[in-house]
């Protein structure tokens, strides 16, 4: 029985236990499957070219790893743009704004919106502080000959409009329009009017001196000087009162001839009425004694008009609808300002919409902070009379979902506009909000995107430099070979 059991287990051809022999097949059809067969040591041959194209894949590898390893942990934000959810009627502006020349006695804050509805001087929520003119000299009000001097220095006209200017208003069928007696009066210095009527026995008596002294004056034989000793510009015409009827009544002409002496930039622009002897000489003694009062071009600078500025700062709740807000001077029960004079000039140290802005500002990622608040911090100066800073901006309703959060996201510009000499200057902030809302999603990489990048990293890598160790080695070959045949 032993030897029995001896042969059950040594079995075989060539002494090969039967067991073995059956288990052999199934291993052999498992290799078979065997997708990353090797080669064996013995027919593999390492070279110089492989060590150097095997550290080139290593290093790029890793460079590569550490980049999307990189991203993948530092994922950044994606953002959607959608309909505006947000169905709220009304909202909120804050503001912060230094008004360099301006006191708060006379500042006011108004709002217009496309609805129609416009609220002017509104103090509910609305605080005002008192500031000084950042350390520069105190304010004074300019004087009468310094507002003449900036507000007409720097304009300029055409040929054709000196022509127009200049001519004398004899006939309404003439060349020119003679439809703007105070543009003519602004365009000198001073201007000397003889008012006439063509059917008045004195007024024809008359014409031949005034005639003489206006061709004395406009062609520059006798300079008419300031108090300075600067030479002014006076111009002499004349006006037919039959012709332009409604200019001689606006200037109150009750009799022919009436010759008046006109300045600019002052009320009512009538420096005085000539009632001296009616001769070349008495005319023009006359007009160089009155320009000789007054300093015309004295350099006149612009500077602050008030002894202070004023700090003013609130929250407005307006209608959810394209509007403007407007800063600008006012009356008071004690004071008349000239309000084409005022310098609007100011600073801004927060101009915000929506509840709260500080505390949401803090949750947001810095790429979008520097949009709640872009204005913060900045100056806009107006330097010369009849200008205003106009801002331009688009309010974007934005919306976080990782923290829950909601702002309103802003794009500014700006332009200092020109505005008309009687217009009171606005600091104006018009403001639109845009139909659409950004939605800001936290920009997650599922774990297998990453292990897909690894793996494509490495593969892609190793494969680029098998094909590239290939190429030189046929290369390499082919050299060799044609070598061989010249030897």
């Amino acid at each position: 029985q032993a030897e029995g059991r001896a042969d059950d287990c040594r079995g075989g051809a060539g002494g090969v236990p039967v067991r073995r022999a059956r288990a052999m097949p199934a291993a052999r059809w498992v290799a078979s499957l065997d997708a990353f067969r090797s080669v064996p040591r013995d027919l593999a041959e390492a070279s110089a070219t492989g060590a150097a194209l095997t550290f080139v894949a290593v290093v790029t590898c890793s460079v590569l790893f550490v980049c999307e390893l990189s991203a993948f942990l530092s994922a950044k934000p994606r953002t959607d743009v959608v309909i505006d959810t947000n169905q709220d009627s009304m909202l909120r502006i804050n503001f912060d704004v230094t008004m360099m020349d301006i006191s708060c006695d006379h500042i006011t804050v108004g709002v217009w919106d496309a609805f129609g509805t416009e609220r002017q001087n509104i103090t509910k929520d609305v605080r005002k502080q008192r500031v000084d003119q950042q350390g520069h000299g105190r304010g004074r009000p300019y004087t009468e000959e310094e507002l003449v001097e900036l507000e007409y220095s720097e304009q300029s006209f055409t040929k054709e409009e000196v022509a127009e200017l200049d001519s004398d208003w004899s006939s309404s069928s003439d060349q020119f329009k003679h439809d703007d007696f105070d543009k003519v009066i602004d365009a000198h210095d001073f201007t000397f009017v003889n008012f006439y009527a063509d059917w008045c026995p004195h007024c024809r008596q008359f014409a031949p001196t005034w005639n003489k002294f206006e061709e004395q004056v406009n062609n520059g034989q006798d300079e008419i000087l300031d108090a300075d000793g600067v030479k002014a510009n006076v111009r002499v015409l004349k006006i037919n009162c039959v012709e332009f009827e409604e200019v001689c009544g606006q200037q109150k002409v009750q009799g022919f001839p009436t010759i008046m002496l006109f300045r600019r930039g002052v009320k009512d622009n009538v420096a005085g009425e000539f009632e001296g002897e009616r001769t070349v000489q008495g005319l023009l003694e006359y007009a160089k004694a009155q320009v000789a009062k007054r300093h015309i071009h004295t350099g006149a600078h612009y500077h602050s008009f008030f002894q202070e500025g004023c700090r003013i700062s609130g929250q407005l709740e307006v209608a959810r609808v394209p509007g403007t807000v407007h800063f600008q001077a006012a009356h008071t029960n004690w004071k008349t300002l000239n309000f084409a004079f005022t310098n609007v000039s100011h600073k801004i140290h927060s101009f915000t919409f929506g509840r709260d802005p500080a505390s949401t500002t803090s949750l947001l990622p810095s790429e979008y902070k520097r949009h709640v608040d872009p204005l913060k911090g900045r100056t806009f100066t107006v330097d010369k009379f009849h200008q205003a800073p106009h801002h331009f901006i688009k309010v974007v309703h934005t919306r976080f979902d990782g923290s829950k959060a909601r702002s309103y996201q802003q794009t500014h510009q700006w332009n200092l506009r020109t505005v008309p000499r009687k217009t009171v200057p606005q600091a104006k902030f018009s403001y639109d909000l845009s139909p659409v809302e950004v939605v800001v999603r936290k920009g997650d990489r599922r774990w297998y995107d990453f292990l897909t990048s690894v793996f494509a990293i490495v593969g892609g890598t190793f494969t680029v430099m098998s094909m590239t160790s290939g190429v030189l080695n046929f290369a390499s070959a082919q050299f060799k070979a044609s070598i061989n045949k010249i030897g």
